[in-house]
């Protein structure tokens, strides 16, 4: 079907309606004793010299109310009767219309879906061809992908020069971020070779959303902490050394002396064969 149903070509619907018509007979009378009661109540407060008095009241006035309330309903519950009866009516007759208009909806929402989907195919093709021969991964802007397929961004199946624009900021963006990224990581691999130090845990400091200046002061700090423990781990060896020197020498002399004394402790004859 290729025409388009015109509002005409539907019969609209006639209903005739007459509200319904509420008389309050004596509504004068009514008012008139409510406002005698709620004069006479106003301000009073209860008391256990008339407690039972007060009981009789309160009953007698709630007594009252729910016949109201009671008379209230009974006239909700008839206007509604028509009502009820013509919505029972009316959704029984436009319920084979609804079939239809359900339908014809699920049909349009297929070829917009299917419609859509040959668009995401175009913006994912427009992606690999601006990232060629790049750093980008096109695979990191598939959350832009659904917004960027959206019909107004499209000529039919072909792309408007708003959208190829978009696309291509995100993309120089992108390009931009790995430029720099290259750039600090450079920075800070040079300055660890200067230092003698590895760069890998700076390197990741880096990847974990670090500045190349609050890098460099923390590769700072640990060269200068590396160069005072090395210093006085030399300090340290140096004292090693020297008092190990010293128990060297003090061991040497305690062997010369202790031979002396064997030396001089020795017999005169046997010094004298030995002449």
């Amino acid at each position: 079907m290729s025409e388009v149903i015109e509002n005409e070509e539907v019969k609209d619907i006639q209903i005739e309606f007459k509200p319904a018509v509420i008389n309050i007979l004596e509504e004068e009378k009514f008012k008139e004793s409510i406002s005698r009661v709620v004069a006479e109540y106003t301000g009073h407060v209860p008391n256990v010299e008339n407690l039972t008095v007060d009981r009789k009241t309160r009953a007698s006035l709630n007594k009252l109310i729910t016949k109201i309330e009671t008379r209230r309903k009974e006239i909700k519950k008839s206007i509604n009767v028509p009502y009820a009866e013509f919505e029972g009516w009316y959704k029984k007759a436009i319920a084979p219309m609804e079939k239809v208009i359900e339908t014809i909806d699920a049909g349009i929402k297929k070829i917009e879906a299917e419609q859509k989907e040959s668009r995401k195919k175009v913006v994912h093709e427009l992606l690999v061809e601006l990232t060629t021969d790049t750093e980008v991964d096109s695979r990191i802007f598939e959350n832009f992908v659904d917004d960027w397929a959206k019909s107004s961004n499209f000529n039919d199946i072909k792309p408007k020069k708003q959208l190829i624009d978009s696309i291509t900021y995100v993309i120089d963006g992108e390009k931009q971020k790995i430029a720099e990224y290259k750039s600090a990581k450079q920075s800070i691999s040079d300055f660890c070779f200067g230092n003698n130090i590895t760069s890998t845990p700076y390197i990741r400091m880096l990847d974990s959303g670090k500045t190349v200046s609050e890098i460099m002061a923390v590769i700072t700090e640990d060269v200068l902490f590396e160069k005072q423990r090395k210093e006085a781990e030399e300090k340290r060896k140096e004292a090693e050394k020297q008092r190990q020197a010293e128990l060297d020498k003090q061991q040497q002399e305690y062997e010369t002396r202790k031979l002396e004394e064997s030396f001089n402790a020795l017999p005169s004859h046997v010094g004298q064969e030995n002449a």
